[in-house]
């Protein structure tokens, strides 16, 4: 049977009425003694104020987070530095070398042997080199050719070792009977071999163009063609000289 006193009774978790009304006026500011927190100065600055923790905590966060973004920064970097060693390690690139310029330049053959004496009346005579590179010029004879030329002459050049090449030099009265001149063997000419490469030339005087020469080499007879203005020349040789032999011939 119970009493009034036991219908009273707490047990130890159950909260007395001051604790109850303080936990209350916790939960919800400002209820406490029935006065509005707007009303009352003192709880309106609690309830404004955040406590010291929070307040000492949000910068915190703030400042952590930020070191964490810059070392994730810096550990990027660090990647990628790294990454660029490794990989010039495994792959090394050589600097650029500019190589040494290379000229090669062979000394010009000089004439063998003491020229022969010539005539050298005629401007034509006069011009007619005495020697061309190793070749040394021996004889000079006039010769006789069709149409009546004005000059016309045959020299001989020899190397001293047996190699011998043969002029013919004809000063036409005008280009066309030249050009005619210079496609004509004379008495004695030797044909050049069967089989040899036929190449065409320019034939300068200074920096002018006169002319075309035909040099067949390759074979053991070579020959060279040429006109200058109204004079022809037919140069027959060894074919594996006849060549530089036109190129150096003066006229």
């Amino acid at each position: 049977m119970s009493t009034h006193d036991d219908e009273h009774a707490r047990t130890p978790e159950d909260p007395t009425p001051d604790a109850a009304a303080a936990a209350a006026s916790d939960e919800v500011p400002g209820t406490a003694d029935g006065v509005p927190a707007a009303d009352d100065p003192a709880t309106a600055a609690a309830v404004a104020a955040p406590r010291d923790g929070a307040a000492h905590a949000q910068p915190r966060r703030r400042a952590r987070g930020l070191w964490i973004a810059g070392g994730a920064a810096v550990l990027a970097v660090v990647a990628v530095v790294v990454a660029i060693v490794v990989t010039q390690r495994d792959e090394p690139v050589a600097a650029p070398t500019t190589p040494p310029a290379v000229t090669i330049t062979n000394p010009l053959p000089t004439p063998v042997g003491t020229p022969a004496e010539r005539e050298t009346k005629t401007p034509l005579q006069k011009a007619l080199p005495d020697s061309v590179l190793q070749w040394t010029v021996v004889t000079q004879e006039r010769t006789k050719v069709a149409k009546k030329p004005l000059e016309s002459y045959r020299l001989t050049y020899t190397d001293g070792a047996g190699g011998t090449v043969v002029v013919d030099v004809v000063q036409a009265r005008t280009v066309e009977a030249a050009a005619e001149a210079a496609q004509k063997s004379a008495d004695g000419d030797t044909a050049p071999s069967e089989g040899s490469t036929v190449t065409e030339l320019p034939v300068r005087v200074g920096d002018n163009e006169v002319g075309t020469a035909s040099v067949a080499t390759g074979g053991e007879v070579g020959l060279a063609t040429w006109t200058n203005g109204t004079t022809a020349f037919r140069a027959t040789g060894p074919g594996a000289a006849i060549e530089n032999f036109f190129l150096a011939f003066p006229l």
